[in-house]
């Protein structure tokens, strides 16, 4: 079953840039699953603009998505298509795990979506949980910022804001499981395709209204 993507309910998830690595302009596809739902996320990415989209693969009917402006930090939300109508979304209040997370390097590597990922495990002994995210650098700039903003309420992104030092770095892969390491949920980056990405992507279509959230039935 699919969920509409929301900014309160979103990897996001991921040690610095290489010197001089160019920003990465592009679009990303992963999905993300809790055991009982899968999301289907596309990220458009240029400067400090990015998308985020929620597409039903199937049928390819957009479900409305979001604009993220890193600069000013701003986040603003458009329904989907029929409705024509668009509001500022608030930024939530931060999140953390409940104790102390661990974070261990395991030395492990693979290659996905052809970027060399190292292995990162973060665990948290008071809630029972652990983390391995494989992590890739490629100039991933947007991520860490995006995360700040969009204070995500799941623990690919809680336990992620818990590894130090991960500017430029983006979570190709990653599964969560308690400590005897039974299946929590997991979520993989299917597409990562650098390119370039019109500035028409990140404005809102003519037509939309500005509302307020509550008119919006949000």
């Amino acid at each position: 079953m699919k969920k509409l993507l929301s900014i309160s309910a979103a990897l996001v998830l991921f040690a610095g840039a290489a010197f001089g690595q160019k920003p990465f302009e592009g679009q990303i596809d992963f999905w993300m699953y809790n055991n009982v739902d899968t999301t289907y996320y596309f990220y458009y990415v240029k400067g400090n603009h990015i998308k985020i989209t929620n597409t039903d693969p199937k049928t390819n009917n957009d479900q409305g998505y979001f604009l993220i402006d890193l600069s000013s930090k701003k986040t603003t939300a458009l329904s989907a298509p029929f409705r024509h109508t668009y509001f500022d979304q608030p930024s939530p209040a931060p999140v953390k795990p409940a104790g102390t997370p661990k974070v261990n390097k395991t030395g492990k590597s693979k290659t996905i979506n052809g970027y060399k990922c190292e292995e990162i495990v973060v665990e948290d002994a008071e809630e029972g949980l652990k983390v391995s995210f494989w992590v890739a650098s490629g100039g991933f700039d947007f991520f860490v910022p995006m995360m700040d903003i969009l204070n995500r309420k799941d623990k690919f992104s809680e336990y992620y804001k818990a590894i130090p030092k991960t500017a430029g770095m983006f979570p190709m892969e990653a599964t969560e499981t308690d400590m005897a390491g039974a299946a929590k949920g997991s979520m993989k980056a299917t597409l990562v395709k650098a390119g370039s990405v019109s500035d028409g992507t990140f404005a809102i279509p003519a037509g939309y209204n500005k509302v307020d959230r509550k008119d919006d039935g949000k």
